[in-house]
């Protein structure tokens, strides 16, 4: 009887779903329109030769994301993005490895975006990070991270501000570390240039002193190439002043791009100076189009917070120099292929040789 009287009740609420979705749906017609889906995913084969270790690394990865993001009216908009990855703040990254594994499937975005006029934007929660960065350099930031707090952009016409606070580590008996950060900047257009120069600072708190398991990520992590005292301490903090420019011009009718990124930390007494130049040519857009950058960038230990640097160059982090060379091919719409070559040395005193090779096919959806 139980049976019966549980096949009868699912049948009844099925009845009822039938009748109450055409309703809902009627009533609110333009949910769908609402809602935007999209998302991309990469398969990236990799070669490292780190001299620091004893085998060459030859490994296959990938990584899958994808976004829901709601209009909730004419100014507001929230966000969510899952992602393969771990809790690695700068990789979404996921080895093909250990017999087929599941892989792990995580938070990579979730934010409100408020927008009371077309230039001014704020943002709450886990987003994409805000400030600029020529030609999507890695200086400071990786591409990937994604920064949790708040933040705020204005784009005029020439003009641009950006900024934001971001929370490194809350903890519930002792004084949080954080960071505050903003950059201005100027755009001007010819008929000959395109320029972007300007200027950013970012302060962050709470680090100085601090020891390595005072940071639930860096304690397995290690400090990113940051300085330490014997007590595995950082010996200073990061007010990290920031200088960079872009230049865009027709090169042989194609468009080049000059960049630099200048940043030194005020605060430290040592090893406290980055700076990277670099070219771009043509631009991997239209099938069969291609584009090339270069850069070159010399990184000491105490520039930036080496947690939030480039995963990529030398390994990750700071205390290194080299070279990095992008080529880029667009294969059909939505479908890229790419690669990319470092000839580093990691440790700028020691110069240990760091070279990595990434070859990647990048879909969009």
């Amino acid at each position: 009887m139980n049976r019966w009287k549980s096949v009868k009740t699912t049948a009844m609420g099925l009845l009822g779903l039938s009748v109450a979705i055409p309703s809902l749906v009627s009533a609110d017609s333009d949910w769908i329109e609402r809602f935007k889906l999209k998302g991309d995913f990469r398969y990236r084969y990799e070669f490292i030769d780190d001299e620091k270790s004893a085998y060459e690394r030859h490994r296959n990865r990938i990584r899958l994301r994808v976004g829901i993001y709601g209009k909730v009216n004419n100014t507001m908009e929230v966000g969510t993005v899952i992602a393969s990855g771990s809790d690695d703040p700068i990789s979404t990254n996921q080895t093909l490895d250990s017999q087929s594994n599941t892989k792990d499937i995580r938070l990579d975005q979730a934010y409100f975006g408020w927008k009371p006029d077309s230039n001014l934007t704020f943002k709450g929660g886990k987003f994409q990070n805000p400030f600029y960065q020529p030609i999507q350099t890695e200086q400071l930031w990786d591409t990937d991270l994604r920064p949790e707090g708040l933040s705020l952009q204005y784009h005029a016409d020439q003009f641009f501000v950006n900024a934001g606070f971001f929370y490194l580590e809350e903890r519930k008996k002792e004084d949080d570390s954080f960071m505050f950060g903003a950059q201005a900047g100027h755009k001007m257009k010819s008929q000959e240039f395109n320029t972007t120069f300007g200027v950013g600072y970012y302060d962050y708190t709470g680090i100085k002193n601090r020891t390595l398991n005072e940071f639930e990520f860096l304690e397995d992590a290690g400090s990113f190439g940051n300085t330490l005292d014997d007590e595995n301490r950082f010996i200073t903090d990061y007010n990290e002043l920031e200088l960079f420019g872009e230049v865009i011009f027709k090169g042989a009718g194609l468009p080049v791009s000059l960049f630099f990124d200048y940043v030194i930390n005020t605060v430290a007494d040592d090893n406290d100076t980055g700076y990277l130049l670099g070219f771009k040519v043509n631009k991997a857009k239209r099938p069969g189009s291609w584009d090339v950058r270069y850069n070159y960038r010399n990184i000491e230990a105490d520039a930036v917070f080496g947690t939030f640097s480039d995963s990529d160059f030398i390994g990750g982090g700071t205390d290194g120099k080299g070279h990095e060379l992008n080529f880029g091919y667009q294969l059909a719409k939505g479908w890229k292929l790419s690669a990319s070559y470092f000839r580093n040395k990691k440790d700028i005193e020691k110069e240990y040789d760091f070279d990595r090779v990434m070859v990647d096919l990048k879909f969009k959806f």
